[in-house]
């Protein structure tokens, strides 16, 4: 009897291992992102979900985007922008190679900063945030856009 209950014991300690996660890595060199002009002149915001291979001595070798259907999705050109900045990143070596961790880029535009272009401000307002080890936050200000209409005016 105490066999099998000590065999059940660490079957259930061992068995809660493998459904852990990995841990995060910690980043060495972190290349802090932009957020492009074009991107806020068109108000692109969203999520950009990376997943990021890293090598044995903490490289970057492989960024891909995640793909789904999430309403949360974000344009094309912020994946594109996302995955060219974390191809600067570099980590303490991972316990194990090639090591896989998702990353998110959150892009945001706030209404409440002057426009770049407009009457208040000329210049680009951009905020990023670091919440280590895996979440980005790229906060800017929107681009004021001249149409036709409004240089009649």
């Amino acid at each position: 009897m105490r066999k099998t209950a000590f065999g059940l014991l660490l079957f259930c300690l061992a068995s809660s291992c493998f459904g852990q996660e990995q841990e995060p890595l910690c980043p060495r060199h972190i290349e802090t992102p932009l957020y492009p002009q074009i991107a806020r002149a068109a108000r692109l915001s969203g999520k950009v979900t990376l997943i990021v291979t890293i090598d044995k001595d903490g490289g970057v070798r492989n960024v891909e985007a995640k793909t789904g259907q999430s309403v949360f999705q974000a344009h094309p050109l912020l994946k594109k922008y996302a995955a060219e900045n974390m191809q600067h990143w570099t980590f303490a070596k991972p316990p194990s190679a090639p090591y896989l961790q998702d990353f998110v880029y959150d892009y945001e535009l706030d209404p409440s900063l002057p426009l770049e272009g407009g009457k208040k401000s000329t210049t680009a307002i951009i905020k990023v945030s670091f919440d280590l080890p895996d979440r980005v936050t790229i906060l800017a200000n929107m681009v004021a856009v001249q149409t036709s209409e409004s240089k009649q005016n």
